[in-house]
């Protein structure tokens, strides 16, 4: 197979990845937009927890109720899982409360969505995870807690900055040299 249909078939499964992921992003606007028309529309005799499935507080194995109407889903499912677990508090929340939110709400998700989003935040230090559960605060505001010391940010000398671009120069030279012979 040449080079050119090697690329054009990459690029096509790139693009029916991206299609198939802005189709699920769709419908879970369009549902955000269902519930909110719903809000509107609701009688004024019922309170919003009686008249959207978007507001009902789940219970969490036995442990206390957590706000979780006030949670608004934006579209954004990170943002959202995020969210889900500040509402935990201090209790942290596990991956199955969270996928029970999302069931709840009947927003669409992948199979392996909340625990790819969590190990993510975990390694990025926004989240922190022990004992199969979830905090909010990450790594760094635990130690701040703790009355440790923040950790320093690394800092890259003035020197190593004008290596770095200079790399970065030469390397797009020979691109475009490379690109120039590929087009004679």
């Amino acid at each position: 197979m040449s080079q050119l249909a090697k690329s054009l078939k990459s690029r096509i499964e790139e693009l029916t990845a991206s299609i198939e992921t802005q189709t699920t992003e769709l419908a879970a606007f369009q549902r955000v937009l269902e519930i909110e028309l719903a809000k509107e529309t609701a009688p004024t005799g019922k309170s919003p927890s009686e008249t959207s499935a978007h507001s009902v507080p789940l219970p969490t194995n036995g442990a206390p109720s957590h706000d979780l109407a006030a949670i608004e889903f934006t579209g954004n499912k990170t943002a959202f899982v995020v969210a889900i677990v500040r509402a935990h508090g201090a209790a942290g929340a596990a991956p199955k409360e969270i996928r029970e939110v999302f069931t709840s709400r009947k927003i669409p998700l992948s199979e392996n969505l909340i625990y790819t989003t969590l190990s993510a935040l975990a390694k990025e230090k926004k989240l922190q995870r022990r004992d199969g559960r979830y905090y909010a605060g990450g790594v760094a505001s635990v130690a701040q807690k703790n009355g440790s010391a923040s950790p320093t940010k690394r800092r890259i000398s003035p020197a190593g900055l004008k290596a770095i671009r200079e790399a970065v120069k030469k390397r797009w030279a020979a691109k475009r040299a490379a690109d120039r012979a590929a087009a004679k």
